[in-house]
């Protein structure tokens, strides 16, 4: 009977292990930093030229005029993608590609941050944005930086993707 429920005890072990989520590189990388950091993103592969877009909770579409915004808005929409509370997304759409070609998003998790790129969001919460460092609603690969910060008057971090 004991080498039956030990059987069971490491079914039930493996099943949690195969159910836990692998944090994406990105999301490692972003909850690491410290307020106030100013950091290039790490090597993920990207070419050169690949436009990255951030989009926060509940952001369903790219608001400011951005090349590729139509292309990206109409990718969101075929999804039928609504931002939520629990969910950021970065949107990286590839050189010379065309239609949903070269459009990706990866969805993470809201965890110990939050990612804004809203100008009016950033002023009215940013404790601290330095000199230099300009937010983008979009940036190329090759430029991506990520401000770290806080909110004011709390301890939660924020992320705002630009350049410097």
């Amino acid at each position: 009977m004991m080498p039956l429920f030990r059987a069971a005890g490491m079914l039930a072990l493996m099943a949690l292990g195969a159910c836990s989520e692998e944090k994406h590189p990105l999301d490692r990388h972003l909850a690491q930093l410290h307020p106030v950091t100013v950091a290039a993103l790490p090597d993920m592969g990207w070419p050169p030229g690949t436009m990255l877009c951030p989009m926060g909770i509940y952001q369903s579409e790219l608001i400011d005029p951005v090349p590729h915004a139509e292309r990206v808005n109409a990718f969101l929409k075929q999804k039928k993608f609504l931002g939520d509370e629990g969910l950021w997304s970065l949107i990286v759409v590839t050189p010379v590609s065309e239609g949903d070609a070269g459009i990706e998003q990866l969805l993470f998790k809201r965890g110990d941050y939050d990612v804004i790129n809203d100008p009016q969001i950033i002023a009215r919460d940013a404790e601290t944005v330095p000199a230099g460092f300009a937010p983008q609603t979009c940036v190329t690969v090759e430029q991506a930086r990520v401000l770290v910060t806080r909110a004011q008057g709390t301890h939660r971090k924020l992320v705002i993707f630009g350049a410097s």
